[in-house]
């Protein structure tokens, strides 16, 4: 959950209707602070379409202590009460609470069927058949979890989209793929759900399944504050996608400019890498990427289906000896560049390889730790 500052709301004022930020700020102010006073002398304060607020004394009362089993008596206190009212309590009543977001083709029979095993459960289910209107009840009420069917118009589209926007990224997301896209042999560009089934499937494995990612995400929510998935066949298109794809994540990553275009450029790298030294440009071979945002880095994740090389020399030398030299010695053992790991170790903060070296992991801190103060 995000915690909104006055700051966000003066912008606000200030975007919507151009309220200049030092007037809006005033503005804030005057009517917390009036809203408070308006409280403390005892009014109601009633706001239409929102909520009635009011001071109540909460009456002493005989209470036990879970610990010890004794009792004791709870002093009376003032409380604020917080009553929603008129739009604002029924869009509460429609909120996320309990809430699946089923994003599937207009008259597809099999929906009907998703929603009555899920709200024998005790879920509501919300059945939508566009893209727009998948987006605005996220935006709107959000969701517990989302399932998108392949069939639905530009499902690649929406999948990328909930998966690439921070606010939305978190929310469980299971894909209903046919079985001539199943990921684990399609080469197409693919920003992936968190699980996904390829059809024909139970409706009971896409329960059990829907149970175990919202299990997964309550977890991970507390951890990442955006997980992405994506992968491709070995192809110059594909690569160009994956750096465009890359480069919006690093923008909105919370790096500077500099940073951006420092993971860019070792991002790009890597997928490089991955195609033409792991998959050797084979466009069946698929490169996987998996891209973790926390609240102090960025960590991606990049996956070749090659066998691997030794990556434990090639670091030495990219640590120890100069740009030209790692590129001359490479030459002359018959390969080419050299340059590669030495520029991603200059724009990440640590690069690491699996034993085999078909798995490189690239990390980059938000924000530098100060250097120690000198004396």
């Amino acid at each position: 959950m995000e915690a909104i500052a006055k700051k966000d709301l003066v912008e606000e004022l200030n975007a919507k209707l151009g309220v200049p930020i030092p007037q809006g700020d005033r503005l804030v102010d005057a009517l917390v602070e009036s809203i408070k006073q308006k409280l403390l002398d005892g009014n109601q304060v009633v706001l239409k379409d929102f909520a009635a607020i009011k001071i109540v004394e909460k009456k002493a009362q005989i209470v036990k202590d879970p610990e010890t089993g004794h009792q004791y008596i709870s002093p009376a206190e003032n409380v604020v009460s917080f009553v929603p009212i008129d739009s604002f309590q029924r869009a509460i009543e429609s909120a996320k609470l309990s809430s699946i977001l089923l994003a599937v083709p207009s008259n597809d029979p099999f929906a009907r069927v998703i929603e009555f095993h899920f709200s024998r459960v005790g879920w509501k289910v919300h059945i939508v058949n566009d893209m727009a209107s998948c987006q605005k009840v996220l935006a709107q009420s959000g969701a517990y979890l989302t399932i998108v069917d392949f069939a639905l118009p530009d499902s690649q589209g929406l999948i990328q989209e909930i998966k690439g926007t921070k606010s939305t990224s978190m929310v469980p997301l299971i894909a209903l793929y046919p079985a001539e896209k199943d990921p684990e042999r399609c080469a197409d560009f693919m920003v992936l759900g968190d699980e996904y089934l390829v059809e024909p499937f139970e409706v009971y494995t896409l329960l059990m399944l829907a149970e175990s990612e919202l299990a997964r995400s309550s977890e991970e929510e507390v951890i990442f504050d955006q997980q992405v998935n994506f992968q491709f066949g070995t192809s110059e298109e594909n690569i160009e996608r994956a750096n465009d794809l890359g480069a919006k994540l690093f923008k909105s990553s919370g790096l500077d400019e500099e940073g951006q275009t420092a993971m860019a450029a070792a991002f790009r790298e890597a997928i490089t890498n991955a195609g033409a030294h792991g998959n050797r440009d084979n466009p069946e071979k698929l490169i996987k990427v998996l891209y973790l945002l926390d609240k102090e880095k960025i960590t991606v994740v990049v996956q070749d289906e090659g066998t691997g090389f030794d990556h434990e020399s090639y670091a030495v030398r990219a640590q120890t000896k100069s740009a030209e030299d790692a590129a001359r010695e490479r030459h002359a053992s018959g390969g080419q560049g050299g340059l590669g790991l030495k520029l991603m170790l200059r724009c990440c903060d640590r690069v690491e390889y699996n034993d085999v070296g078909n798995m490189l992991t690239l990390t980059k801190l938000l924000a530098k730790s100060p250097a120690p103060a000198t004396a």
